[in-house]
C-alpha cells in the first residue's frame, strides 16, 4: 500500500506563513521569531499531547502517588519535565524532517526485528490503558448517576469510536483542545487544601529516595504516565497530519513546551492536593470516590461531581489518541495508508485497527478488574516500555543520514539519554524489589 503522501517535499517545503521567507538551515528554523498571533496559531499536537498525558490513568497514578507517599516524588516530576519536552520535540522533529511517522521510521531504519516488538509493546500498553480508562470513566459516570459503571462502557466506546472514525481530524483536534481546560480545578483545590508549601518545595527540589516496593512502583508509574510511549507515536503522526515541516520547528517546539509544562503543572497540583488531603490523614485510594476527596477543599459536597467531569473529559481526550496512536503504529509498520485526515474508505486498515482497539479495550473494561489497580499498573507497564523507545528515538534523531542538519544538539542528547537512564534505573530497582519482596497488598 502507499505511504502517507506529504504536502511538502524534501526539496522545497512550503512556507508556513505566506510572505515570510522559508528558513534555509536548522539554526534559522529553530530561532525564527514569533509574534502573539503566531503563538495562538501554533497551538496543536503539542498541547493536545499535553492534555492527553493526564488521562484517567495519569490522574489515578498521580493521586495514588500523592496519597501513598505524599510529596516525596515531586522531585521526579520536576526532573521529568525538561526530559518530556525534549523527547516530544525529538518525536516531532524527526517527523517534520522526514515527513514520516515514527513506526515507519523504526521499520526502515532498524528493520522489522526492532520495529515490530517496539510497536507491539506500545499497542499492548495502549489497549490496556484504554480498558483501564474506560473503567475509570464508567466509575465516574456511576458517581454522577448511581447507575452501575458497567452499563456505561458500551455507550462510551460507541461515542468515542464514532468521533475518532467519522469526524474530520481538524474537528477532532478542536474538540480535544477544549477539554484540556478541565484540569485547572486541581490547581485551586491544591491551594485551598493549605499544604505545607515549605515541605512541598523541599520535596520538589531536594530528591528523597526510598527502596520500598511501594515507592519504586509509584516512581515507575509516575515516569511511565509522564514520559509515556504512545505520545511519541501520536506526536510524530500529528506533525505529519499538520504538515508543519522544518520551516515551523520553532513553532512546534513552543507548542510542545506549552503542552508538556501544562501537563506536568497539573500533575504537580494533583499530587499536592492528594498529599495534603489524603496522605496527611492516612487515607487510601481504593475507589474513584476516594480519589475525588482531593477536590473537597475547593468543591466541598460537589467534589465528586467535579472529579467525575474531569475524569470523563480526560478520557474523551485521551482514549481516541491512544487508539489512534496504536493505529498509526500498526499502519506504519505494515505500510498501509493512514491518517485521521483520511476517510475510512481511503484508509480502511488504519480505521480497522482503531475499531479493534476500542473493542478489545471494551472487553477488558467489562471484565472483573479493579479499576484503580488497572489504571496504576497500566502506567507501570508504560514505564517499562518507554526507555527502549527513547533510546531508539535518540538514535534516529542523532543520525545525520536521517536528519541532515537537524540532528540532536548536545542539550537534547544529554536530556534524552538522562531520561532513558533515569527510567532504566527506576525499572531495575522496582523489578528487583518486586522479585524479592512481592507486590504490596
Amino acid at each position: 500500500m502507499a505511504e502517507i503522501t506529504p504536502r511538502t517535499t524534501r526539496e522545497g517545503p512550503a512556507p508556513a506563513v505566506a510572505g515570510r521567507p522559508r528558513p534555509t538551515s536548522a539554526r534559522e528554523a529553530t530561532k525564527a521569531r514569533l509574534g502573539l498571533r503566531d503563538i495562538l496559531r501554533i497551538i496543536g499536537p503539542g498541547v493536545i499531547s499535553g492534555g492527553a498525558d493526564n488521562d484517567p490513568a495519569g490522574i489515578a497514578t498521580y493521586s495514588i502517588v500523592g496519597a501513598s507517599v505524599g510529596y516525596a516524588q515531586n522531585w521526579l516530576l520536576f526532573l521529568s519535565t525538561p526530559m518530556l519536552i525534549v523527547v516530544q520535540q525529538m518525536s516531532a522533529r524527526v517527523a517534520n524532517v522526514t515527513k514520516s511517522d515514527l513506526a515507519s521510521l523504526l521499520r526502515t531504519q532498524f528493520g522489522r526485528r526492532v520495529a515490530e516488538p517496539a510497536v507491539i509493546l506500545m499497542v499492548i500498553a495502549n489497549v490496556i490503558t484504554m480498558g483501564a480508562d474506560l473503567v475509570a470513566m464508567g466509575a465516574a459516570v456511576e458517581l454522577l448517576t448511581h447507575i452501575k459503571f458497567i452499563y456505561w462502557i458500551v455507550p462510551l466506546v460507541a461515542l468515542m469510536a464514532g468521533v475518532t472514525i467519522f469526524l474530520d481530524y481538524r474537528t477532532v483536534s478542536k474538540y480535544m483542545l477544549w477539554l484540556v481546560a478541565v484540569f485547572a480545578a486541581y490547581i485551586v483545590a491544591a491551594i485551598m487544601a493549605r499544604p505545607d508549601w515549605g515541605d512541598v518545595l523541599r520535596s520538589t527540589f531536594v530528591p528523597k529516595f526510598s527502596m520500598s516496593t511501594e515507592y519504586l512502583l509509584g516512581a515507575v508509574a509516575l515516569l511511565g504516565t509522564t514520559i509515556t510511549p504512545y505520545l511519541f507515536f501520536w506526536q510524530a503522526s500529528g506533525e505529519v497530519e499538520e504538515r508543519r515541516g522544518v520551516q515551523s520547528i520553532s513553532r512546534t517546539n513552543l507548542d510542545i513546551s506549552m503542552g508538556m509544562v501544562w501537563s506536568n503543572l497539573i500533575a504537580f497540583f494533583i499530587i499536592v492536593a492528594t498529599g495534603a488531603v489524603l496522605f496527611s490523614h492516612h487515607a487510601e485510594i481504593k475507589t474513584a470516590a476516594d480519589a475525588a476527596k482531593a477536590l473537597e477543599p475547593f468543591a466541598g459536597p460537589y467534589a465528586t461531581v467535579l472529579f467525575s467531569v474531569g475524569v470523563i473529559g480526560a478520557g474523551l481526550l485521551a482514549i481516541p489518541i491512544l487508539a489512534s496512536a496504536s493505529a498509526f503504529g500498526v499502519a506504519g509498520l505494515a505500510g498501509w495508508r493512514r491518517g485521521l485526515g483520511r476517510n475510512a474508505r481511503n484508509a480502511p486498515q488504519f480505521y480497522v485497527v482503531i475499531g479493534v482497539s476500542f473493542l478489545v479495550a471494551m472487553e477488558l473494561a467489562i471484565s472483573a478488574v479493579d479499576p484503580i489497580k488497572a489504571l496504576f499498573y497500566s502506567q507501570v507497564l508504560d514505564g517499562l516500555i518507554a526507555p527502549v523507545l527513547i533510546v531508539l528515538l535518540l538514535l534516529l534523531t542523532s543520525s545525520r543520514k536521517v536528519m541532515g542538519d537537524f540532528v540532536n544538539g548536545l542539550p537534547t542528547k544529554v536530556l534524552g539519554w538522562a531520561a532513558a537512564a533515569v527510567m532504566v534505573l527506576a525499572d531495575v530497582a522496582m523489578v528487583y524489589q518486586v522479585a524479592t519482596k512481592g507486590l504490596p497488598a
